[in-house]
């Protein structure tokens, strides 16, 4: 069952000034009563320094207060799993012999959407709007964040839905160029079948784990 977030984002003409914080503040209220997702994900890594792009797709979900997990259909296998203690990374289609393993306190909120871009964002961000257009086959108002702090990204752009409030798109512009896209589809703000199995992962048998 997918559902829509409690409560409405300011409605916006494509051409009005939009209070760009307003926005992204109201958005901020709503998800307040989100507990867990799950959604259909697209990205795309676009590493320019070694002329690299890779796309993948697969399945998101995320449970609060600390657990997540990015489960790719293509390439097949690969995954990131946040236990609530631990953040694995793990891609087959690149090394089916190594598991990446880091304290989940390092992580901050790299692998939590809402809580990097949702919490408390004018502390934490230089707010601009840029546009309302059309991600997914949805209308969304695209917004661009500049951390006030410094950061492990340079910028990050948001697309919010123009409809009911859910996040269409993040994308993440690290200082090196490297830039990654993630589109979300079929968003599931109260998925019934979610399970711990989902935010658990073992390493493969004869898989070097390197803790960092």
């Amino acid at each position: 069952m997918t559902m829509s977030i409690i409560g409405v984002v300011p409605q916006v003409a494509r051409s009005q000034t939009v209070d760009a914080l307003s926005l992204l503040e109201a958005t901020a209220a709503n998800y307040e009563h989100v507990n867990q997702f799950c959604a259909d994900f697209t990205q795309v890594l676009s590493v320019p320094l070694l002329g690299d792009e890779r796309t993948g797709t697969g399945q998101m979900c995320q449970a609060r207060p600390n657990k997540f997990a990015m489960r790719f259909s293509d390439p097949e296998g690969d995954l990131v799993v946040v236990d609530g203690e631990w953040v694995w990374l793990y891609y087959p289609s690149l090394d089916p012999n190594q598991v990446i393993r880091f304290a989940m306190a390092e992580a901050s909120g790299a692998y939590d959407l809402h809580k990097e871009f949702l919490e408390d964002p004018a502390t934490k961000y230089e707010v601009t709007y840029e546009a309302l257009g059309d991600v997914a086959g949805r209308q969304a108002h695209r917004l661009r964040l500049i951390p006030r702090a410094r950061s492990s990204y340079e910028a990050a752009v948001i697309w919010i839905d123009h409809q009911d409030s859910v996040l269409r798109q993040v994308r993440i512009e690290d200082e090196n160029g490297t830039v990654r896209t993630i589109t979300l589809e079929r968003v599931d703000l109260d998925p019934v079948t979610l399970d711990e199995g989902w935010f658990t992962f073992t390493p493969p048998p004869g898989a070097q784990v390197i803790s960092r």
